[in-house]
């Protein structure tokens, strides 16, 4: 069974509870998770089975869309309304324009530093198993990109709704201590909507009894991530070569004719089939050499042949 999910993850449900369900419903079929979601979150959790776990990298580096509930005036030793209490805080005067300012200053590119309580291992362990051994750990700062940061709804006092476009790696709760923390008053996350992964989006995700009524009939195919990109089909010389590990030229594939290719060496990939439509292979335009000297070429990636 080959293929991916869009598991609609529910509250109190953890990523490896999710990868382990999926496992039992498809017995021998390796199954993997596309980023970690919190125990207390709820929303998109792409899963991968058998081929489509080798295409990880693709689903992690998708860029998320999140909508998050920020409790301003508290802060909290995870970050979220799930910790222990550190400080309770007087909330300032804050009206819309001021939190849309904020928020706008906030887009970009950010530092963040993962809290404790995360799945960020420190020599094969996890941060928050040092965290409930009570042990602090030094984190490195990790760069992230906030695409996008909109106030959704201000209820006064001390709850702001938010929707956030980022890049992968980014920690909500640490964005939502940080905005706590540049309006004085100190804030945490207290409730956390995953709508996107990539190309996975919550209208389209499934619950577990959909995964166990319907099985196979909830699996998006291989080819899911690139269904967007430009597709090229190969005769079977060409695809076997690419197959098994050559680079084409990309004069040998446009003097055939029988397709248009449009050449781009913009670090892409393209899903690449069989003259019957068969994905079988991820490949890239690569340039090689200098000036007159260069050549272009189809370069493998990934290669998904029959019973591989």
């Amino acid at each position: 069974m080959d293929g991916f999910i869009n598991l609609l993850k529910v509250p109190g449900m953890t990523s490896h509870d999710a990868v382990s369900y999926t496992r039992k419903l498809f017995p021998g079929t390796k199954v993997g998770h596309g980023g970690t979601l919190d125990p207390a979150a709820a929303g998109v959790l792409p899963l991968m089975l058998g081929k489509a776990t080798r295409l990880s990298d693709w689903v992690m580096d998708g860029s998320k869309h999140y909508r998050a509930e920020l409790q301003l005036g508290v802060t909290t030793d995870t970050d979220d309304t799930t910790g222990t209490v550190l400080s309770s805080s007087t909330l300032p005067q804050i009206d819309e324009h001021y939190l849309q300012q904020l928020f706008a200053s906030l887009e970009g590119e950010l530092s963040q530093v993962p809290p404790m309580y995360s799945a960020v291992k420190h020599q094969g362990k996890k941060m928050y198993q040092y965290a409930r051994e009570g042990k602090e750990m030094e984190r490195g700062q990790r760069s992230v990109t906030i695409y996008s940061l909109k106030l959704v709804t201000l209820f006064p006092p001390d709850r702001v709704i938010i929707d956030v476009h980022c890049s992968k790696g980014t920690y909500i709760r640490t964005l939502c201590r940080q905005v706590g923390e540049d309006l004085g008053c100190g804030g945490c996350m207290s409730f956390l909507l995953r709508k996107a992964v990539g190309q996975f989006q919550l209208k389209d995700a499934v619950s577990l009894d959909d995964m166990e009524s319907s099985r196979e009939k909830v699996i998006f195919p291989l080819d899911f991530l690139f269904q967007n990109e430009e597709k090229i089909f190969l005769e079977s010389k060409e695809l076997n070569a690419l197959c098994q590990g050559q680079k084409i030229k990309a004069d040998r594939l446009l003097e055939q004719g029988r397709q248009t290719i449009s050449v781009s060496v913009d670090g892409n990939v393209s899903p690449v089939y069989t003259t019957k439509g068969e994905f079988v292979a991820l490949a890239r335009w690569e340039q090689i050499g200098d000036g007159e000297y260069s050549t272009l070429v189809l370069a493998p990636q990934r290669v998904f042949k029959p019973n591989q």
